[in-house]
């Protein structure tokens, strides 16, 4: 039994300290393919970079020649906090920066993967630290209705914003996440009845909105040790209103995964779909996909319209910050897809869906 002194302790200690003590037990389904003896698993070969080659990255990265990044080419707005706030009927998507989005849909206000802090770290005083405004804050917006984080990376799971949203006036929003994440909302504030958990291909109905998790091809961590995979990572797609919303979540390319993922919930009518933090290839490849490979996705899944998001916001790779936006462009130009139906939106852009 804790002593009160430990427990006082615990309570005060920083998220990433409680982590290592408070983790979700990992429990294998065996008919699930992706249930391994252990951990989770991609359904393709997977293998991470080892100790050495994250080395040798680090050392380049440290004393080579420094990548040029200009936070100011970033397109931005100030966003449209009003008029979010007093739409009750129209279904909306507005990029908040990163992963970052807020969605309307079949009456529902909805975060996806919100990293509202300064960094993205288990630290607040160093770790990746946002290049440009944060457009849109929690007070700018209506109350969250429903939470969706897509796994515990840090640049997708921001505790400090999940602390803001338990405490939000009316109570915590319901929450949908991947099987193994609910520990780490338990420890922001959210009660276990606020939280669904998810495995993939599985549906939850909120009211009028359908919320499925969809495979991704990535990984899970938050502790530095010892939770590897114990938790599941994924994306999410949204129908209400006579739409589908998808959102892949991090992921590598797997040409035969996102066949079947376009087969499952293909046409998608709206995709935020990730273009940045992909260099170097040898690293980032398994873990991200680059704007060639974005586009193979849009076409994949055949979305009628998607934006370019997981870009523009911090410095997690070696790609300078800029340099997803003329990519994207040049895969567009090569693969056939117009720049009116895969777009590039500022940051606090909101597109009107209906």
């Amino acid at each position: 039994m804790k002593t009160a002194c430990q427990e006082i302790i615990m309570f005060n200690a920083p998220e990433w300290f409680r982590s290592l003590f408070n983790r979700q037990p990992y429990v294998a389904d065996p008919v699930r393919p992706h249930h391994g003896v252990r951990a989770y698993r991609n359904m393709y070969p997977f293998s991470l970079p080892s100790a050495g080659q994250l080395l040798a990255w680090q050392l380049r990265h440290w004393w080579g020649p420094q990548p040029e990044h200009r936070p100011e080419m970033i397109p931005l707005t100030t966003g449209e906090a009003a008029a979010l706030r007093e739409n009750r009927s129209r279904s909306s998507v507005s990029w908040l920066g990163h992963a970052s989005s807020f969605i309307q849909l079949a009456g529902c206000n909805i975060l996806l993967d919100p990293v509202l802090s300064p960094r993205v770290s288990p630290f607040r005083f160093l770790g990746p630290r946002r290049q440009v405004p944060l457009p849109l804050d929690l007070p700018d917006l209506p109350r969250i209705d429903l939470l969706l984080v897509t796994h515990l990376h840090y640049d997708h799971l921001d505790f400090p914003t999940l602390q803001r949203l338990a405490a939000q006036p009316g109570g915590a929003p319901h929450a949908i996440v991947p099987l193994g994440v609910a520990r780490a909302l338990q420890r922001a504030g959210f009660p276990m009845q606020h939280i669904t958990q998810l495995d993939w291909w599985q549906q939850h109905q909120h009211g009028p909105l359908s919320v499925q998790l969809t495979p991704a091809h990535h990984w899970s961590n938050r502790g530095p040790w010892g939770d590897l995979n114990q938790a599941l990572w994924g994306g999410f797609l949204l129908q209400g209103a006579g739409l589908k919303i998808w959102f892949p979540g991090d992921t590598g390319y797997q040409a035969q995964l996102f066949e079947e993922i376009g087969q499952r919930i293909g046409p998608v009518d709206f995709a935020l779909l990730p273009i940045g933090a992909y260099e170097p290839r040898h690293i980032m490849r398994q873990q991200h996909v680059n704007p060639q490979e974005a586009v193979r996705i849009f076409r994949q899944v055949k979305a009628r319209q998607a934006w370019a998001v997981h870009w523009g916001t911090f410095i997690l790779t070696d790609e300078p910050i800029q340099q997803p936006m003329a990519e994207l462009a040049m895969a567009l130009r090569e693969q056939g897809v117009s720049a009116r139906d895969f777009q590039l939106p500022a940051i606090g852009e909101t597109i009107w869906l209906s």
